[in-house]
């Protein structure tokens, strides 16, 4: 009897081991797994949310060729071994798959954080001294201590060609003894996320924190191969200008005493980021500097040359080396077909008091290279005709609108953040700073017309990248990558600022949209104007740029409605309307009047705020209305031959 029961026993034991199952198995309520919003930093002391159902389920929505991001938090009462990730293909409803390749996920790192930001009580999430989540690591495995919360980031690359419509899947986390599943939903809107960029976006980069973190030498074939990987994922994640440093040519003085300059190095850093898909715009480095630092007087750099006959470095002065060297390199670009696309940096930030010296430092360079535009970010206004490109920080712009406006005429906008602007009112890319103040950064582009986007500090880590942030800045100035094993690690703010380029695009593309309607439509559509609708949408995001909408699921709500009404915009029947004034305008009672202007197709039956409205014969027609109240709604319905289409307006109506 004695032996059935050992017998039994291990039998028993046998089955469990089977079945994955031991006597030191981790029970699933010790286990705690849930969805978190991609914008919320989950930190290592975050608790489930108190009650619903666990985990929930993953909700992407998402264009064809769009990354969509993710994110799962977990938490364990006992210590978890070996905890992973497994991701199988999604399926769509007719069978289609997207692939595994396609899906990644990656543990969320933390950053010892010992200082806020300045002045940012109104808008930090977290109080220093406490660790951030930021770096999205390498590990493919994690051992996660009890009562310690990991965050997971996942990504959905929807593939150009994928079909519109549900796909449905689940990741699986999987520990020693332990496993659970969270069911994923992608909604893919029928339509294509353009591969061309439309926005300009430029962030510098520190080539020697390349090779040393990677332990390879400048110039060798192996930092070569590591700068590619650099610029693909810049490429990735949609920057399209590069910074080109003058630097790379190299300059020989011959035995007659005149200079010669070999391009070969500069060319192949060039060509090097346009096969990456970066170098749509060369960005090149500055030829002048602060005499004694920021704010002194500027002046130009003189040039190294070797001399042929000494074989000796020499020290030439900018009229002696830079001033040929930038003749030189405007015929050299001009010969490659890259002229065009080249802009030039005088020197770094003028501001007033040293204005006078940056204009005769800016002449200098036009006066050598005249066909090269000039780009600098700048902390001032008086700079007519000295500049292609401006580049104001973006307080400066918002504070200065009026002065910047009236030069609007003197080339194209841009803006830039770095140190400044902090506080509480402005977005920036700061480490306590909750997520959704990097989506909206280029919703303001959009918003406040300006072509393109510049921040210094890509990668300027100091000697330990997952160190505390140097206390001479706001926490995560420096970068927004860190050097991992085989190349750049992104961070949580760089997958959202992406994120917001992409944002970007849907507003060109509806912009692009709606006017190819009104080229279509002719004449009778000669009052509409395409960009009044999407701005209107971005104006929900950002109504301006100290009052940035912070809330997530806003944002995104807004986004859908963008994504709709991109998919609308193809679908009969037609269907345009402009309001005067635009929506989202506060109305103040007294009384509350909004005309309303729209062009379907002849035939069609049009009902505006519930009441029939009369049709012209060329399907235009105009209403006289005042919003619904309280929701200050204007609802515009649409129908012919079976199909229908509706758009409302919202305005904000006082009493």
């Amino acid at each position: 009897m004695r032996g059935v029961n050992v017998r039994s026993a291990v039998l028993i034991l046998f089955f469990l081991g089977v079945l994955g199952i031991t006597s030191s198995s981790i029970h699933a309520q010790d286990v705690s797994v849930w969805v978190v919003d991609p914008h919320v930093k989950v930190f290592r002391d975050t608790t489930p949310p108190a009650g619903g159902d666990l985990p929930g389920q993953i909700h992407l929505k998402a264009a064809r060729n769009e990354f969509e991001p993710a994110q799962v938090a977990v938490r364990s009462r006992q210590e978890l071994k070996g905890l992973r990730v497994e991701w199988g293909a999604l399926q769509h409803e007719s069978g289609a798959t997207i692939p595994s390749q396609c899906l990644t996920w990656i543990f969320v790192g933390f950053i010892p954080m010992p200082k806020n930001t300045p002045g940012s009580e109104g808008i930090r999430i977290c109080q220093a001294p406490c660790d951030v989540p930021d770096p999205l690591l390498a590990d493919r495995v994690m051992d996660l201590p009890p009562e310690r919360t990991q965050p997971i980031w996942l990504t959905v690359r929807v593939p150009a060609e994928a079909a519109a419509g549900k796909y449905q899947g689940e990741i699986r986390l999987v520990a020693d003894n332990w496993q659970a599943s969270v069911p994923v939903v992608l909604e893919v809107f029928d339509f294509v996320l353009p591969s061309d960029r439309h926005l300009w976006m430029t962030n510098w980069f520190n080539l020697n924190n390349i090779a040393r973190a990677h332990n390879v030498d400048m110039w060798s074939e192996a930092f070569w191969e590591i700068l590619a990987r650099y610029a693909r994922n810049m490429a990735e994640h949609r920057q399209n200008v590069v910074l080109v440093p003058w630097t790379l040519v190299d300059i020989y003085r011959e035995a007659d005493g005149t200079l010669s300059f070999d391009f070969a190095r500069f060319d192949r850093y060039v060509r090097l980021f346009m096969d990456a898909g970066v170098a749509g715009q060369l960005e090149i480095s500055h030829v002048g500097r602060g005499e004694k630092g920021w704010g002194t007087t500027f002046v130009l750099n003189g040039v190294t040359a070797v001399d042929r006959q000494s074989n000796k470095r020499i020290r030439l002065s900018p009229e002696e080396g830079l001033r040929p060297l930038l003749k030189a390199l405007e015929e050299h670009l001009d010969k490659q077909g890259w002229l065009k696309r080249s802009m030039i940096h005088v020197a770094d930030e003028p501001i007033l008091t040293n204005l006078d010296s940056w204009k005769k430092a800016s002449a200098f360079v036009r006066e050598a290279a005249p066909r090269i535009r000039r780009i600098e970010a700048i902390e001032t206004i008086g700079l007519e005709g000295y500049l292609e490109v401006w580049v104001p920080q973006l307080s400066h712009f918002e504070r200065w609108r009026q002065a910047y406006e009236a030069r609007r005429n003197q080339g194209e906008f841009w803006y830039y953040i770095c140190v400044n602007p902090h506080g509480s009112v402005y977005p920036n890319r700061f480490l306590d700073y909750p997520l959704s103040a990097v989506r909206v950064l280029h919703w303001i582009n959009f918003s406040e017309k300006l072509r393109g986007y510049l921040h210094w500090g890509w990668n300027f880590w100091g000697e330990n990248p997952f160190g505390p942030p140097t206390d001479r800045l706001p926490p995560g100035d420096t970068h927004i990558v860190y050097p991992g094993p085989d190349g750049p690690l992104n961070s949580l703010r760089w997958e959202i600022q992406r994120e917001s380029v992409e944002d970007f695009e849907y507003l060109h593309l509806l912009a692009v949209e709606l006017t190819r309607l009104k080229e279509q439509q002719g004449e009778k559509a000669a009052w509409f104007d395409p960009c009044r609708y999407p701005m209107e949408l971005a104006r929900k995001v950002v109504p301006s740029i100290v009052t940035f909408e912070r809330d997530p699921k806003r944002i995104m709500r807004v986004r859908e409605e963008l994504a709709e009404a991109i998919v609308a915009a193809r679908q009969s029947p037609l269907l345009l309307v402009q309001t005067e004034p635009s929506a989202d305008t506060v109305l103040w009672d007294g009384p509350v009047v909004v005309e309303l202007f729209g062009l379907t197709e002849p035939g069609a039956e049009v009902v505006v705020n519930g009441r029939k409205v009369a049709l012209r014969e060329d399907g235009t027609f105009q209403v006289r209305l005042s919003p619904s109240r309280p929701a200050g709604e204007v609802v515009v319905q649409v129908r012919k031959d079976g199909q229908s289409k509706t758009l409302r307006k919202q305005f904000v109506i006082k009493p």
